[in-house]
């Protein structure tokens, strides 16, 4: 990333929004939608080498939102712009998307002729090889509310581990580590150290359903199983029913998980989820 001016644009695969006047995500960043198509030869003399012009080609294709950071200073720019990457992640995390950002641009999608720079910020392809996650009405009014507390949320460490690993498990070809990697994310917001198959299972089914009695218990025992799974999947042992089914519950369960920290405002506490008469 690099900070030039006041005012810089990545440009993001995997996630749309049709809302015109943009999403605010927090101060100086906001998610913005792309009305104009990505043409590469408009700004071919400004990139530094073949493998970017490749890059922008592939990438440009499927270019779906923009994320639009200002700043007083360059200095704060570039750190802006750095940060905004995480924004990609846990928009990702949030929404079960992919979403990636390989270009980064002086100027929006639209204005590129006026573009005075751009900037290949990732080789890694992702986020291109599927339709992009449009956001809903429903989606954004999530967002206005409760983004800046999961965004705060990253500054712990087990709740950046969680939403990274529910951001890029899909970037794995094989099911059982895209389970291993579910569960590490699963389990750093939950920190079981004894007990751990009972413990977390009664944990997450407190944690998301510990008003309804009958719910709590379905989701404990639903939990339990895919721990199962997970623990066949890391140790090598055979896995019981469709791994592709496991891996898709356990990453809703993820899913569930971070979006209800971000509406609590605060991480799981082992101390308010204990109530083993419930499962006697």
């Amino acid at each position: 990333m690099v900070g030039v001016g006041t005012e810089t644009y990545l440009y993001i695969n995997g996630i749309s929004t049709a809302n015109m006047e943009g999403i605010p995500l927090h101060d100086g960043t906001m998610l913005a939608p792309v009305t104009a198509d990505f043409h590469y030869g408009k700004v071919s003399d400004l990139l530094k080498n073949d493998v970017d012009y490749a890059v922008a080609a592939v990438s440009g294709r499927t270019i779906s939102s923009q994320i639009r950071i200002k700043a007083s200073n360059e200095e704060e720019l570039a750190r802006n712009a750095w940060n905004a990457a995480w924004d990609c992640v846990l928009l990702g995390a949030l929404f079960h998307c992919e979403v990636m950002c390989n270009i980064q641009c002086d100027k929006p999608v639209e204005k590129l002729n006026n573009a005075s720079y751009i900037n290949v910020t990732n080789y890694e392809f992702r986020a291109m090889l599927s339709a992009p996650y449009c956001l809903t009405q429903d989606d954004e009014a999530w967002i206005k509310r409760y983004y800046s507390t999961a965004y705060k949320l990253l500054n712990h460490n087990s709740f950046m581990t969680a939403v990274h690993a529910m951001a890029s498990y899909q970037w794995h070809s094989m099911p059982r580590v895209q389970l291993s990697i579910l569960w590490s994310g699963i389990e750093a917001l939950f920190e079981v150290n004894t007990e751990i198959s009972f413990r977390i299972s009664l944990y997450i089914a407190n944690f998301l359903a510990g008003n309804y009695a009958a719910e709590t218990k379905k989701l404990f025992v639903k939990t339990r199983k895919l721990y199962s799974s997970r623990s066949a999947a890391v140790h090598g042992g055979k896995i019981k029913g469709d791994l592709g089914a496991l891996v898709s519950e356990s990453a809703i369960l993820l899913n569930r998980i971070i979006r209800r920290c971000a509406e609590l405002g605060e991480l799981p506490k082992a101390e308010n989820l204990i109530f083993p008469d419930a499962f006697a």
